[in-house]
């Protein structure tokens, strides 16, 4: 890692520091937060562990459909493995796990980075479909605890927002401007090549002839987000009595508290379920001790199996020089 890695890192890390501390601190019955993490049962543990390894399974195998319309082909284990490693990089450098799996891939597999990132915004999009609608969903079910959630909530400084995108629309007009120009230089075609590989990923979308099996992997993978934190909810005697739609929404709370950008999202993740389960009505000592759980429970999940399929891709890389 260079400077300015492991300066985002300590940023990040910072980040999910504080929120983590401000969850904890608020929570005024230390004693309660502990006894409740201590009731959870063991095996609401390890359903939810295999449950989550099994969502990076399904993405894996979804990622090989997608890559078919480009004329590619990877081994299936090796693309469920290159996804888990994603996770696993996400877990300490926020956001670099994307392109890690398509590095991954390129050195086992030979496919263009430019391509397989391309697949992966497809996927992304899919997939901010699905959680916008849960999110709907979530929200009309449970609407009195989403407009607690919104009292006290500040409106952002839109002013900034405008700036921004004035400054953008006025850079993306000087580029068009002298295109011509900008065309001519050594790194533009490369630039440009790039571009079209991932044009080309975006499009694959619309081209994959097993459609029936992504739609089943995708419905398969929120399934598993679903009762990945079903399972830990029905392992805590306090929170039995949660319904369906209660668990949506604070499944969909927790979703929205990942993009943090902190690692494995610590912090952020607490303290977003936590005011999920605040604003169905529980304590505030319950809702930081299922979040703790379940944050371990994958957290430990990711770090075991990714690193685990680090070692595969590893060996394989090695294997493949040595042929």
């Amino acid at each position: 890692m260079n400077a300015k890695q492991i300066a985002t890192y300590v940023v990040s890390l910072g980040i999910g520091v504080v929120l983590f501390y401000l969850a904890f601190s608020i929570v005024d019955d230390k004693e309660a937060l502990w006894e409740n993490m201590r009731s959870v049962r063991w095996e609401g543990i390890a359903a939810s562990f295999v449950m989550g390894y099994l969502a990076i399974v399904s993405r894996g195998l979804r990622w090989g459909i997608l890559l078919e319309p480009l004329g590619r082909k990877a081994g299936k284990a090796r693309s469920v493995h290159a996804v888990a490693f994603a996770y696993f990089a996400n877990t300490f450098v926020p956001r670099s796990g994307e392109l890690a799996r398509c590095a991954a891939l390129n050195q086992t597999d030979d496919i263009p980075v430019d391509e397989l990132f391309g697949t992966v915004i497809s996927e992304r999009v899919i997939d901010f479909v699905f959680l916008i609608v849960l999110t709907g969903v979530a929200i009309l079910g449970n609407l009195p605890a989403f407009l607690e959630l919104l009292e006290g909530a500040e409106l952002p400084d839109f002013s900034k927002l405008v700036a921004i995108c004035a400054a953008g629309l006025t850079a993306l007009g000087l580029i068009l401007w002298n295109r011509n120009r900008l065309l001519k230089l050594p790194f533009a075609q490369r630039i440009l090549d790039f571009l079209k590989g991932v044009w080309d990923g975006l499009n694959s979308i619309r081209n994959m002839n097993r459609k029936g099996q992504f739609l089943a992997h995708t419905i398969f993978i929120w399934l598993m987000y679903f009762f990945m934190a079903w399972v830990i909810f029905k392992s805590f005697d306090a929170v039995n009595d949660i319904t369906v739609m209660q668990a949506l929404f604070i499944m969909v709370a927790g979703g929205f508290g990942m993009v943090i950008p902190a690692p494995g999202g610590v912090g952020a993740y607490q303290w977003a379920v936590m005011s999920g389960f605040m604003a169905l009505g529980y304590t505030k000592a319950l809702g930081l001790a299922v979040a703790n759980i379940i944050w371990f429970t994958q957290t430990s999940m990711i770090i075991t199996m990714g690193g685990i399929a680090y070692l595969y891709l590893l060996w394989y890389r090695l294997k493949k020089d040595r042929r």
